[in-house]
This record gives structure tokens, C-alpha cells and sequence, in this order.
């Protein structure tokens, strides 16, 4: 009767997946969730768009969009921080965890910047020019257009991130040491990195990197980062938020910066 009943139960499973689909029978999970946001952003999801709200959770597949003058904070199951600038677009392509495999996951930044806090993880930011891989190390991305050309700049802050084109046909890669930064434009061979601005070396230097917390399931309970309720009077050095995800930038609550123009080499200071 056992066995029956056992049987029954497995036919009942493949029909439904035949039916419904596997993704419909086993929920999705989320991989991440929003814990900061100043302004606007929206994730799009399945051909329909949310609103972006603290602990609003991240799937696999989202894109996710922030508007002018806005900024997002993004916590993922793996403990990777992401925080995206103004005006930039992000789609997860690729998020496999696991507590005693390989974790390894995929970021393609279509525009704007993001500053990625990466833990142990096999971690890449994909971009129109670039591709930089990583893990355990402290790192920007930023990619638009300059003089009708695709570029991307990337910046290390801490750790090692190896640098290649998007380009088939340009082999060879670099890699950037804490300091260093290197713009791969759309075409042309990676050029030989150099040393950052001292600004936005000074700027790299406040990144911490935060400890997520786990939820139920192995998800994540989601950080909230409280606003500043007083900005910083000038000349005088801000002290560091002590929130347990904090990635060093000025973020919520300060003075929006003004929408930058593309750079030759180097990530603006201050984001």
C-alpha cells in the first residue's frame, strides 16, 4: 500500500512539472534583497516592473534600474554587497550558491556604476567592453559612452581583479592591484593600468565590507541603513557609519552629486 501510494505521489510530481513547468512547481527563492535606497529605482521582473523598496527581495534574471539622482544598496545570500549609482542598469545573469560548494555568480552592468564588496565567491561584472573577475576584493565598474565609444573603467580598492575585453578578437587580460585603475575602450586593446586619482583612492579607502545576517531558509535578513539626518559641515572628516553593511559611500542622506560627465580613467570620488 506504501509503495502505491509512493508511486502515485511521484507520477502526480512529473505531471505537474510537465504541465506547469519546473520553475512553477519549486518556488523561486530570492538570492538578495534592497537594504538602502535614496531616490528611485525599479527591478524588473518577468516583463513586469516593482517599485524598489527596503527589503524588497532580489531573483535571479532581475534587472535592476536606478533613476536620476538615486542610489541602491544590494545584499546577497553570499554576503556580496552591491550598490549601484545614478542612472545605472544591472541584470543578475548568473547567482549559484552553495555553504560547501562553489559559489559563483554574474553581473552584467549594462550602464552606469556599481561598487562590488566581494567575499569569497567566483564573481564577475560583465560589461558592454569589459569583463573584470574577482573574489575577496573591493572593486568599481563604471561604463557608458565617451566620444560615441563604449567604454568601461574599472578601480581596485583592495584585493586583485583580472581585467579582460568583451572582444574576441582582443586576447590578454590585466590585473588591477589596490590603487590602480585601467578604461577599456570599445575596439582597442586593454591598455597597461595606472595608478588611481588620490581622490577616489581616499574614497576607496573608507569601503568596509559588511556581514550579512541569515533569515530562514539560508535568505537574508534585510540591513537598513538609517539615514543622516544632518550633513557633514565642511572641513571636517566624516566619521564612518557603523551599520553592519557599510561600503564607505556617502550614502543616504548627503548631497546629491551632480550627474558626472565620462572620465579618461577614473571613477568620480564621492559616489
Amino acid at each position: 500500500m506504501k509503495r502505491n501510494t509512493v508511486i502515485f505521489v511521484l507520477v502526480f510530481l512529473l505531471m505537474s512539472m510537465m504541465v506547469l513547468g519546473v520553475s512553477d512547481v519549486f518556488a523561486v527563492q530570492d538570492i538578495g534583497a534592497v537594504v538602502a535606497l535614496r531616490g528611485s529605482a525599479v527591478i524588473d521582473r518577468d516583463a513586469k516592473k516593482i517599485e524598489a523598496r527596503v527589503k524588497e527581495g532580489i531573483q535571479l534574471k532581475d534587472i535592476v534600474q536606478t533613476g536620476q539622482r538615486s542610489r541602491t544598496k544590494m545584499l546577497f545570500i553570499d554576503d556580496s554587497v552591491l550598490t549601484m549609482g545614478e542612472n545605472s542598469r544591472m541584470v543578475i545573469k548568473e547567482f549559484v550558491y552553495s555553504k560547501d560548494k562553489r559559489t559563483r555568480s554574474i553581473f552584467n552592468l549594462m550602464d552606469g556604476k556599481m561598487r562590488s564588496v566581494v567575499g569569497r565567491a567566483e564573481f564577475e561584472v560583465q560589461t558592454p567592453t569589459a569583463v573584470a573577475a574577482a573574489r575577496g576584493t573591493v572593486f568599481d565598474c563604471e561604463t557608458g559612452e565617451m566620444a560615441g565609444k563604449a567604454y568601461t573603467t574599472c578601480t581596485s580598492y583592495e584585493g586583485i581583479v583580472d581585467i579582460r575585453s568583451t572582444d574576441p578578437t582582443i586576447t590578454g587580460r590585466v590585473s588591477l592591484r589596490p590603487g590602480m585603475t585601467v578604461t577599456v575602450m570599445s575596439g582597442q586593446p586593454i591598455p597597461t593600468p595606472t595608478p588611481a586619482a588620490s581622490a577616489v583612492i581616499q574614497s576607496g579607502q573608507a569601503v568596509q565590507q559588511g556581514t550579512g545576517a541569515a533569515g530562514p531558509g539560508g535568505g537574508v535578513l534585510p540591513i537598513i541603513v538609517p539615514p543622516q539626518t544632518n550633513p557633514q559641515p565642511p572641513n571636517v572628516t566624516p566619521t564612518l557609519p557603523t551599520t553592519p553593511v557599510n561600503v564607505g559611500i556617502n550614502f543616504p542622506g548627503t548631497t546629491p552629486t551632480p550627474t558626472p560627465t565620462p572620465n579618461t580613467g577614473s571613477i568620480h570620488a564621492g559616489w
